[in-house]
């Protein structure tokens, strides 16, 4: 999933003759979207999807006229809401929605107070209440929100979606003496459920809060943090069942970082002392300045053998057992091709790789300085700012300063690289092993086409509609050939390649994630591209975009021809909605092309997350931004989707703004800047959890990949998919 460099450079925008038109399917919702379920597939996330792995069963619960809850990281089907009613006829202040999107909130608010004193109607109010009570909510004054609702509830108090979210906006604001008023509610919901249990669980009724929470998670399996709370209340009478439950919710959410310490806390009452340590260590490493985590890190370590060192292994040399695979290449047929440099990995101490067949090692541009006939084994060190190349044996082959090339006569044999990844990769093409002062960064060399076929099966399912696999076979080849111009890189020259071998260019697996159906779709669109301006279009793209894209300049603050475009299904907007808007589209899911089953993954589309406080100060910390305890987090700009341009975290020690793909990040790892914001007050008054309700998956510039497969499955060819995501570009 391309992501953009760190520029700054404006392109001024260009009108692009567009192909001419041509008879589209009927844009009515396929078959498929009817129904409501969604299985994720095994698609390439940013960031990655928890694994699909189903845990081990939660143990036998405590209460025992309730049923235990087995936990599952991805549920089947989206989450029940209760009914989302039509809001009444908006009020569009144009000037307070302007001054929201534009980063001014507080001026927003001003507007609307003065509407709300002038408008005697009615209808008008409400819609007014709604506006305000969102805007108090993100700006952190969960009183004043929860007291404009409350006043909504007297004047409608069988309204459902009122009485909804006047309890979850009570239990927010700690005010569970009120909140307690309007239990019971109905419909009962996995979501209601885990806000009556959350109120229990802070009032002190930990075993109702227990089996609330179990019936909550049994409606609604994606939870994290309710797997987290049920943890934490489980961890003294049963530390089993709560490390059950902190691994279901890490496997769900793998960056809800409060959830290690916990986890370490229950191992050590379990004597499970070296996977405490892991647990501590990497809880250590998000939290440093916590105590009770160094306490616990000396617990875990006196209880391993050989206290107070213990140590793995030194690493040694590993041998590779498995071979190289033969491919079948483009042979003569690559003859004119782009070749393209792809980094793999930099700056590593050490590298083995195995040769696939007789093959030779050269300086770049020069005669080869040593070859085999045999494959084999190589290690490649560096010493004193050297590269050596070595024998399985250990016997130097070659020593350089410069650059040395590994490449083969015969295009079938590939490189296999361990060591760096997960699973070990073998590659087309030459290796390049290139020496610099903080280690050894390796490039991989070949033509653009058969880069692209390690490419396509990381970013898209091969078992996608075939359409949908060449529009994005398409947009990867315009993206790359844009990537190779002066002026439009995303990687410095000095860097010795074009593109990174990761999503912070393409997702790129090499051979071992090759699959039939991609190379076909490669194969089909040789040579095949998208232009703008006159020249390749850097075309986007990322996950799921969540109903609407966004434009590149919203998101990253300059044109790359790159526009705004709602799904297929959904209406386009003349005019950005107004937050409580925003909010309810959010929540009610609409049915896209984006949805539908089987070709998203049902946390990509839509998904809530919650954030500790004490998680945004110390990612904030680590980046050298003391800002104390967080108490507000706040948009201060949005785009025509709805998607955060800029976000300020406001501290008791001081205030920062963010812009575009470091919001993510610093604000817990979220899936995307698509989201609104709430926030969970503590006993101290303070937030103790920040609350993003968000959709899609990704930077959202571009073609949407779940967007693309939908079009494909209804009938839309790869030209007419691309047409869509890239209305300012030509395809040649």
């Amino acid at each position: 999933m391309p992501t953009q460099p760190d520029s700054t450079q404006d392109e001024a925008p260009v009108q692009v003759a567009l192909d001419p038109p041509v008879e589209k399917p009927p844009q009515t919702i396929p078959q498929a979207l009817a129904e409501t379920s969604s299985i994720a597939p095994s698609l390439p996330l940013e960031p990655q999807a928890p694994p699909a792995t189903a845990p081990s069963p939660v143990p036998a619960p405590l209460v025992a006229a309730l049923p235990p809850v087995s936990p599952d990281p991805i549920p089947a089907s989206p989450p029940v809401r209760l009914p989302v009613p039509p809001s009444p006829l908006p009020v569009i202040d144009e000037e307070a929605v302007r001054a929201y999107y534009q980063g001014r909130p507080e001026r927003s608010i001003r507007t609307l107070e003065q509407h709300m004193q002038q408008d005697a109607d009615r209808g008008n109010k409400v819609s007014i209440t709604w506006q305000l009570a969102r805007l108090y909510a993100e700006l952190g004054n969960g009183k004043a929100a929860t007291a404009l609702i409350e006043q909504l509830h007297k004047d409608k108090p069988a309204d459902l979606e009122v009485k909804r979210e006047l309890f979850v906006s009570l239990c927010l604001a700690g005010n569970y003496q009120k909140a307690r008023e309007l239990l019971p509610l109905s419909p009962e919901t996995g979501e209601t459920l885990f806000y009556e249990a959350m109120l229990l669980r802070d009032t002190g009724d930990t075993g109702r809060a227990i089996a609330t929470l179990r019936r909550s998670l049994a409606a609604e399996n994606f939870r994290p943090i309710g797997w987290l709370f049920l943890g934490e209340l489980l961890a003294s009478s049963a530390p089993g069942e709560a490390e059950t439950c902190f691994r279901t919710a890490l496997r769900q959410d793998p960056e809800l970082h409060v959830t290690l310490l916990p986890l370490g806390k229950v191992l050590l009452a379990q004597k499970q002392y070296k996977e405490a340590y892991e647990s501590l260590n990497r809880a250590h490493s998000y939290f440093p300045q916590q105590d009770d985590i160094i306490q616990g890190l000396n617990e875990a370590l006196r209880g391993i053998p050989g206290f107070p060192g213990y140590q793995e292994s030194p690493p040694t040399r590993r041998i590779i057992g498995a071979n190289p695979p033969k491919v079948k290449a483009l042979g003569s047929l690559a003859q004119g091709m782009t070749l393209v440099r792809i980094g793999l990995v930099e700056e590593q101490a050490s590298i083995t790789v195995k040769t696939g067949g007789p093959y030779l090692l050269r300086l770049p541009g020069e005669r080869p300085l040593f070859s085999s006939r045999e494959p084999e084994q190589i290690w490649a060190e560096m010493r004193n700012g050297k590269l050596f190349l070595l024998d399985q044996a250990g016997k130097t082959l070659i020593s350089a300063a410069e650059p040395v090339v590994l490449e083969y006569q015969e295009p079938e044999n590939t490189t296999l690289v361990s060591g760096f990844t997960a699973e070990d990769r073998s590659y087309r093409g030459s290796i390049e092993f290139w020496p610099t002062q903080a280690g050894i960064t390796l490039v991989n060399i070949l033509n653009i086409e058969e880069y692209l076929y390690g490419v396509i099966p990381a970013e898209m399912p091969a078992y996608w509609p075939g359409e949908a696999l060449k529009a994005q076979a398409i947009a990867a080849r315009s993206y790359t050939l844009a990537c190779l111009e002066d002026g439009n890189r995303d990687v410095p020259k000095e860097k010795g390649f074009d593109l990174y071998g990761s999503v912070l260019s393409a997702a790129y697996r090499g051979v071992s994630g090759e699959a039939r159906a991609t190379t076909a779709a490669v194969d089909a669109t040789r040579g095949i591209y998208l232009s703008a301006g006159g020249k390749p279009l850097k075309a986007y793209y990322s996950a799921n975009h969540g109903g609407y894209s966004e434009d590149s300049r919203s998101v990253w603050g300059y044109s790359t021809f790159n526009a705004a475009v709602p799904d297929k299904l959904l209406s386009s907007r003349t005019s950005p909605l107004p937050l409580d808007e925003l909010a309810r589209w959010i929540r009610e899911r609409p049915r896209s092309y984006s949805s539908v089953p089987n070709l998203h993954s049902s946390q990509a589309y839509r998904w809530e997350k919650w954030v500790a406080a004490e998680e945004i100060r110390s990612r904030n910390a680590a980046d050298g931004n003391s800002l104390g305890e967080i108490l507000q987090v706040t948009s201060r700009g949005r785009g025509i989707s709805g998607r955060i341009n800029e976000v300020e975290i406001r501290g008791t020690q001081g205030t920062l703004r963010i812009k575009g793909d470091r919001i993510r990040s610093r604000l817990g790892g979220l899936r995307s800047n698509l989201f609104t914001i709430r926030s969970k007050l503590g006993k101290n008054g303070r937030p103790e959890y920040f609350i993003f309700q968000g959709a899609g998956w990704g930077h959202g510039v571009g073609l949407d990949q779940s967007g693309a497969a939908g079009m494909a499955q209804a009938g839309f060819t790869a030209t007419q998919i691309l047409s869509h995501y890239y209305p300012l570009a030509t395809v040649h």
